[in-house]
C-alpha cells in the first residue's frame, strides 16, 4: 500500500470514529432525558401518593376527634354525679304511710265514697292552709275534731266528713302553729246518709273548691287519681 492511499483510509478511520462518538453521545443524550422523565413522573406519583396517605392520616385523625367529641356529649347525658353533688341531693325517700281514721277503717268500703285530697309527691299542708281553705268553703269542726259540711236543704243534714291523713286523724289541733298533714280524708258513710245522691253532689263541689283552694289533686282510696269515669260510675251506683 502506497502513502497515500494509506493516509485516506486513516481519514475514513477518523470519521466512522467521529461518528460513532457522535452517534453514542446522541444515544446516551436520549437515554438521560428518559430517564429524567421517568424519574419525574415517579416523583410525582410518589409526591401525590405520600399526599393521598397524609390525606388519608388526617381525615382518620380527625373521624377519631369526632368520634370522641361525640361520645363525650353523649357521656354528658348520662353524666354521674360527683360525690359533692350526692350529698347535696337526697336520696328518694318512700312515700309515708297515710293514716286511716278509725270511723272510715271500720266502715266496710261497699258503703264508703272516699276521696283523698293530697299533693302528687306527699307534701305537707300546714295548719294555717287547711284552716283558711276550710273555712272559705263553709265546714265547721265537730264534736270527733272532723271538719263536715252540712246539706244546703231543708234537713241540714251532714253531706260528708273529712279526716286527717296524718296522726292523730282530726283537726282539733288546727290552729297550733307545728300543725301539719299530709292532705284530707273525705268520706260519706251512706248507712248514715239520708240523701247519698244529694250529699255525693256536694262532695263534688266542695271538694273542687278544696282542690283549687290548696292546689291539691284527688285520689281514690287505693291511691289511684280520680278520673271522671270513676265519678259517673258512683252517680250510677246511686242511683240503684
Amino acid at each position: 500500500m502506497d502513502a497515500a492511499t494509506f493516509r485516506w483510509a486513516l481519514v475514513i478511520i477518523a470519521l466512522l470514529i467521529a461518528l460513532g462518538i457522535y452517534f453514542y453521545g446522541q444515544h446516551q443524550s436520549r437515554l438521560r432525558r428518559r430517564n429524567a422523565i421517568d424519574t419525574f413522573t415517579r416523583e410525582e406519583i410518589d409526591s401525590a401518593f405520600v399526599e393521598d396517605e397524609q390525606l388519608r392520616t388526617e381525615l382518620n385523625n380527625l373521624n377519631q376527634v369526632l368520634r370522641e367529641n361525640e361520645a363525650e356529649e353523649n357521656l354528658e347525658d348520662f353524666r354521674i354525679d360527683s360525690p359533692l353533688e350526692e350529698q347535696k341531693t337526697p336520696f328518694a325517700l318512700p312515700d309515708p304511710e297515710i293514716y286511716v281514721h278509725h270511723l272510715v277503717a271500720k266502715r266496710d268500703s261497699a258503703r264508703l265514697i272516699n276521696y283523698h285530697l293530697r299533693h302528687g309527691d306527699f307534701r305537707l299542708i300546714i295548719g294555717e292552709e287547711v284552716q283558711a281553705a276550710t273555712q272559705q268553703a263553709g265546714f265547721k269542726t265537730d264534736a270527733e275534731g272532723l271538719l263536715e259540711y252540712r246539706q244546703v236543704d231543708d234537713t241540714g243534714d251532714v253531706a260528708f266528713r273529712i279526716a286527717s291523713l296524718s296522726k292523730p286523724g282530726d283537726f282539733a289541733n288546727v290552729g297550733d302553729p307545728d300543725f301539719s298533714t299530709l292532705g284530707l280524708d273525705c268520706f260519706i258513710d251512706l248507712d248514715d246518709c239520708e240523701n247519698p245522691q244529694l250529699a255525693y253532689e256536694t262532695l263534688l263541689k266542695k271538694v273542687d273548691e278544696l282542690v283549687r283552694f290548696l292546689n291539691l289533686k284527688v285520689y281514690q282510696a287505693n291511691q289511684e287519681l280520680l278520673t271522671i269515669s270513676d265519678v259517673t260510675e258512683t252517680r250510677k251506683s246511686l242511683l240503684d
